[in-house]
């Protein structure tokens, strides 16, 4: 795993916003900021940190937990703002943040795998009640006078155990569908539509949502449903922020919570 991580971050981080530091060197005041941009070993560190959290940021398997991530965020500016201009305590910071990070997505990875290795896998074909569903996003673009484009026809799939009966649940995500009329079938600008189909019901009443990167989460509880949504589920959610639902199923029942978490910052 430790292998796998290393790769993973040396590929990852290649593709991430290289900058000199995580914030703006130009409108640098605090001692602490003035002495990160002053400081090449300081800067590269930054840098570092800085695209290690861009991966909590923006890769699916890495979401869990975030509320607590952004705690610990705000303990590390906590220290930095304390350090000054001290190089030799900031770089004492930089250094226990950025292991603290990756310790975070190694566990995250190791998670994510633990969950692929123990869930329901998919089977082939799909549940014929999946097919249904399926199938109703192609009838959606015949109504508007299309088809769907060959190789753009079915939505994504997610699987895992979501109500708890040890059979595999999906999640439909119709980001990929492409209707021949161009109209926008499936997307809006809140996001795209997404099924979550459990077997306790048969597959028959799946919750519609609309939203934007389905992912599974394994916790303590169990197997999560979440997804970002449009931020009027999260009042008082800032430019800035992002609005997350979490569905989680409880005694073969349904529930929803929302939390508002920062989409950029350490």
């Amino acid at each position: 795993m430790r292998a796998i991580i290393g790769l993973f971050l040396l590929v990852f981080l290649s593709a991430a916003p290289v900058h000199a530091a995580s914030f703006d060197c130009s409108k640098a005041s605090a001692a602490d900021e003035v002495a990160v941009c002053r400081d090449g070993t300081l800067s590269g560190l930054d840098s570092e940190m800085g695209g290690l959290f861009y991966a909590y940021d923006k890769v699916p398997m890495f979401m869990g937990g975030n509320g607590a991530r952004h705690d610990a965020a705000e303990a590390f500016l906590s220290d930095r703002r304390a350090c000054g201009s001290d190089l030799t305590c900031l770089r004492r910071v930089y250094t226990a943040r950025i292991a603290a990070l990756k310790q975070g997505i190694e566990g995250s990875m190791q998670q994510f795998s633990d969950l692929q290795n123990n869930a329901p896998p998919i089977t082939v074909p799909v549940p014929p009640a999946i097919e249904t569903l399926i199938a109703g996003y192609a009838e959606q673009c015949k109504n508007l006078g299309g088809t769907l484009d060959a190789g753009s026809d079915r939505p994504g799939l997610l699987s895992g155990d979501l109500d708890g009966d040890g059979i595999a649940d999906y999640v439909l995500n119709s980001q990929n569908l492409k209707c021949s009329t161009g109209a926008p079938a499936y997307c809006s600008s809140a996001g795209c539509a997404v099924d979550l189909a459990v077997s306790s019901d048969g597959f028959a009443t799946p919750i519609k949502v609309v939203g934007r990167t389905p992912t599974l989460v394994q916790n303590d509880t169990g197997t999560t449903a979440r997804l970002a949504v449009d931020s009027s589920n999260c009042p008082g959610a800032k430019p800035e922020d992002a609005c997350w639902a979490s569905y989680s199923w409880n005694g073969g029942k349904s529930q929803v919570s929302y939390a508002v978490e920062p989409t950029a910052g350490m």
